[in-house]
């Protein structure tokens, strides 16, 4: 496995802390009527508002552009769903309704998915077709955004 570039580390890392959120998600949907399925997903969802809108909305405005046609739309498309996914549940957990099992059952899969795709094709795409320079930039980049954005469950 080729060793992440320092500029997607960040994002590496916090790929890494939303699969930790997925897998207890994803292990309480074996006993659904368990009250910590609730728990995992209110996890996910806090884990999602301050820092994973911020990182999807990062990886459009800085990645994007280096990537070839199919690979943009899979990454915009995938990050749609995902909003959509983890509006729901925002929704859901707002009012203290019943979790809807299907609804959790594609986020753990779509979200599982989509991190597994960035990590094994997307990233190390880019770090052989990106020059090593952009590749720095980047970094600046992401910082500047970081201290910037505000994550909010909004569709683009």
């Amino acid at each position: 496995m080729m060793k992440r570039h320092p500029s997607l580390q960040p994002l590496s890392r916090e790929h890494h802390r939303a699969l930790l959120y997925w897998r207890e998600l994803d292990k309480q949907l074996g006993s659904p009527q368990s009250a910590d399925l609730r728990t995992a997903a209110s996890a996910l969802q806090q884990y999602w508002h301050p820092r994973f809108a911020s990182h999807m909305a990062d990886e459009e405005h800085v990645l994007l552009d280096a990537l070839p046609g199919a690979m943009r739309s899979q990454l915009l498309d995938e990050h749609d769903l995902l909003r959509l996914l983890l509006c729901s549940l925002n929704d859901r957990l707002g009012s203290g309704g019943p979790l809807a099992l299907d609804v959790l059952a594609s986020l753990a899969a779509t979200l599982h998915a989509h991190i597994r795709w960035e990590e094994r094709v997307l990233f190390p795409y880019l770090q052989c077709h990106v020059p090593p320079d952009e590749l720095r930039s980047w970094e600046d980049r992401l910082r500047g955004r970081r201290a910037s954005d505000e994550a909010s469950c909004d569709l683009r």
